[in-house]
């Protein structure tokens, strides 16, 4: 009975508690609270009346309905969650057409809600209004300062809408407050590499070794912008620590075998080009193929040359257009088998290929200085 009157003496309190902020909020999700702590108040009352001590299921169900329901709802809204808040989300995601209208509905009622401002903001973003979503991924931010991932997020956008400097000052202002934050390391150097803004990225992915260095993308992202800076020593040796690790080994190979062919060390390129002649990736394949055509014209291995090139316009039709455009290839174009173009199997991203590609227009720069050179010496003569 004693602990009867005690549980009693706490629905009272948790009563009172609940009446006095559906008075000060008019929040009408009170009333459920207050409806649980009701009956659980006449079921207290009942037994204490009758002085009759509950078997433990029933104990157990006042002490649920009156005094565990009702705290868990006040330590959740607490926490800026609210039940009714969750059920129109819950709606909204199946009725995506509806999702907007239920997520706005919940803002109207819970201003500061986390949950319904960030998931708008996704909503504005997938639907193209960008300007919008970034307003609500600031909101976002306001409220959650330490959601560090909706910061990476505003980050893109701003990157997407060419808000190049607010994109830069965003994610510095975090690296600032935790320079070990990975992701938010990576976007800025690749904004930054984007942005033809090289030496800045550098230091940018350096700085983010000290903190991850086991991280093979960093290093190969070094690479990448070693290369661009045609600074091919140091590229060399961040695409080698890349494929150590393994990961991003394929596309590191193929970039060592182009920076190898650039300084004419071609044994060493062919080691390169063979090993990814086997990669699961087909553009690598077929570049590797068509690289150690190169090689083989140039070491006077003419049927070997066409049986590699036939191979990477087998694996990679499109691949031709290169053979095309090279003066390499000119003794031994009219044996090329053109082929139809079809789909390929390739994770090779945009600026991957572009890599490839200054690479690729270095070495016939440097081909075409030497060809020059060359003709020069010779009228001397």
């Amino acid at each position: 009975m004693v602990q009867i009157i005690f549980l009693s003496i706490i629905t009272i309190a948790l009563f009172v508690y609940t009446f006095i902020h559906l008075v000060k909020e008019n929040n009408t999700n009170y009333f459920y609270i207050l409806a649980l702590e009701f009956f659980g108040l006449i079921a207290e009352f009942i037994l204490i009346l009758i002085a009759k001590t509950p078997n433990i299921v029933l104990a157990l169900a006042i002490l649920i309905i009156s005094i565990i329901l009702p705290i868990i709802y006040f330590v959740l809204e607490h926490k800026n969650i609210h039940i009714d808040e969750l059920i129109n989300i819950s709606k909204g995601k199946k009725n995506k057409e509806k999702l907007k209208s239920y997520l706005l509905k919940n803002i109207e009622k819970y201003p500061n809600s986390y949950t319904s401002h960030k998931m708008l903001a996704k909503y504005y973003e997938q639907n193209g209004e960008k300007e919008k979503a970034e307003d609500e991924y600031l909101i976002v931010i306001g409220i959650n300062p330490k959601d560090y991932e909706t910061y990476c997020d505003l980050a893109k956008l701003f990157h997407e809408n060419k808000k190049e400097n607010d994109a830069k000052n965003l994610l510095q202002d975090l690296l600032n407050q935790k320079p070990d934050y990975y992701k938010a390391s990576i976007l800025l150097g690749n904004i930054l590499y984007d942005n033809e803004e090289y030496k800045e990225a550098i230091l940018i992915y350096n700085e983010a070794l000290r903190y991850s260095p086991t991280e093979y993308y960093l290093y190969y992202c070094l690479g990448m912008t070693y290369t661009m800076l045609n600074d091919f020593q140091n590229a060399k040796e961040y695409y080698m620590k890349a494929a150590i690790i393994n990961s991003y080994k394929d596309i590191s190979n193929l970039n060592l075998g182009q920076i190898y062919l650039i300084f004419r060390e071609y044994d060493e390129a062919e080691k390169y080009f063979y090993e990814e002649i086997n990669s699961d990736d087909e553009k690598i394949q077929a570049h590797s193929y068509l690289n150690l055509a190169k090689i083989n014209l140039l070491k006077n291995n003419t049927e070997k040359a066409i049986l590699y090139a036939n191979m990477s316009i087998e694996i990679y039709p499109e691949i031709v257009k290169k053979i095309e455009n090279d003066d390499t290839f000119a003794l031994i174009l009219g044996k090329i088998k053109i082929k139809p173009s079809k789909d390929v199997k390739s994770k090779i991203n945009e600026k991957e290929i572009n890599v490839i590609e200054h690479l690729e227009e270095t070495y016939n720069l440097v081909e075409n200085l030497a060809d020059n050179m060359k003709i020069d010496i010779e009228k001397e003569r």
